[in-house]
């Protein structure tokens, strides 16, 4: 008889908080929430991201995490190679350091391959040398285009590792068409192997927040009655230089102190940012929560006046979404793929102006029938963004996959007997 399609969805990331962390748990909701009886879906995640991630995992997909790293052993290994006070520091950046030096791009540890995967999905950017048939999403190719906002050797860890991962992978998978062309003219790749599948908010797998939760958020965090909200970590491509520059020129010019909220976790970047807020004089009007619970986070989203997406460099733009989510007006920056996603229910602003974002955030402050228009393009857009749509055209995408190696290797389909026993 006929088995399942086999999908390993391989995420070993160690740090689910960030970007393409709560993308992997919308993909992990629309998987779990589609019912399907012809596939089954394995999320392989690290221990530390186990308990994450389990209450969202059920239907016809499982879970199985695999051990964090012990550095023991490779600790005494390693002794030989770096000096001590090299292995004095968190062993992971040691590991990561031997392996950027010597230009290696990671293999298999053999776990798909013994558990005979049909299919090897990486949703995002962490994947490795494997001969089975895969997907690999490099989300964007920001090194590219940002060079001076990375290191020499993280640079060339990008290009090496997202070249290898497009080239082995039966498919490349954006979310955007912006991001498809773009990887298409950078890597030189035919157009008919990236395939675009745009994803759905995160918010779709989380509970929504009580009214009382709301209002224990807002009093935890002293959320004023008007105020924005940029949901990034401080990565330079995130831009939160110019928000602070806006609210100087509100505040010079218009004699406007308004208050801004920030999520995420902070970077060194941090530090410049500091000291330009000093020199602005609006350091006052800052709010960094660091990361907040899913409750929290829709907290303020439905609290705020309007989110201020500023970023230089995105391959989908997922806080847009949320914030269409949540009824929140958006005002988003006009780089890359941010009008393809929020096309006309965003106030646009070029990201190098902060004269332009003052402009739209006053807009904002002061005309409410603009501020309830925009709210409902919002929502308009949202429907356009199915996580029935999405989970179909990955599960066919999963199919198209297996079958293409399938055909060239000269093998039956799974409806034709695959994986029948003698």
């Amino acid at each position: 008889m006929s088995r399942k399609l086999k999908v390993a969805i391989d995420c070993r990331i160690s740090d689910p908080r960030q970007g393409t962390g709560t993308a992997f748990l919308a993909l992990t909701k629309a998987l779990s929430d589609s019912g399907i009886s012809d596939q089954e879906y394995t999320f392989i995640v690290r221990e530390r991201v186990r308990d994450w991630i389990s209450p969202y995992v059920f239907g016809p997909c499982k879970l199985q995490s695999i051990p964090d790293s012990d550095p023991s052993r490779l600790k005494q290994a390693l002794r030989r190679l770096m000096p001590l006070r090299q292995l004095s520091k968190p062993f992971r950046y040691v590991k990561a350091k031997l392996l950027r030096q010597a230009g290696m791009i990671p293999t298999t540890d053999g776990l798909i391959e013994a558990q005979h995967f049909d299919v090897v999905h990486f949703p995002t950017q962490v994947a490795y040398q494997t001969n089975v048939p895969s997907i690999y999403q490099p989300w964007d190719l920001q090194h590219l285009h940002y060079p001076e906002f990375f290191s020499k050797t993280e640079f060339a860890r990008r290009e090496r590792e997202y070249r290898a991962f497009c080239k082995q992978a039966t498919y490349v998978c954006a979310q955007a068409e912006w991001t498809k062309k773009d990887i298409v003219k950078q890597f030189g790749m035919a157009e008919e192997k990236v395939v675009v599948i745009p994803w759905t908010s995160v918010f779709d797998a989380y509970v929504s927040p009580s009214n009382e939760q709301v209002r224990e958020t807002v009093a935890k965090y002293q959320l004023p009655e008007k105020f924005f909200f940029y949901p990034a970590v401080t990565w330079p491509h995130k831009n939160h230089e110019v928000i602070l520059q806006a609210l100087s020129h509100l505040k010079n010019d218009h004699g406007i102190a308004q208050h801004v909220f920030f999520t995420g976790s902070t970077t060194d970047h941090r530090k410049q940012l500091d000291q330009l807020a000093m020199k602005l004089g609006i350091a006052e009007q800052l709010h960094y929560l660091g990361f907040v619970t899913p409750e929290e986070l829709q907290s303020i989203f439905k609290s705020a006046t309007a989110m201020v997406f500023p970023s230089k460099f995105e391959g989908f733009g997922l806080p847009v979404l949320e914030a269409f989510y949540a009824g929140l007006p958006v005002i988003s920056s006009n780089a890359t793929t941010l009008p393809e996603v929020a096309k006309d229910a965003a106030l646009y602003f070029d990201p190098d102006s902060p004269i332009e974002l003052s402009a739209r955030m006053r807009d904002i402050l002061e005309k409410p029938s603009l501020r309830n228009d925009v709210r409902k393009r919002g929502a308009d857009i949202l429907s356009q963004y199915s996580i029935k749509d999405m989970f179909v055209s990955l599960q066919m995408l999963y199919e198209r996959t297996a079958s293409q190696s399938r055909h060239s290797a000269g093998c039956p389909s799974a409806s034709e007997g695959l994986g029948q026993k003698g």
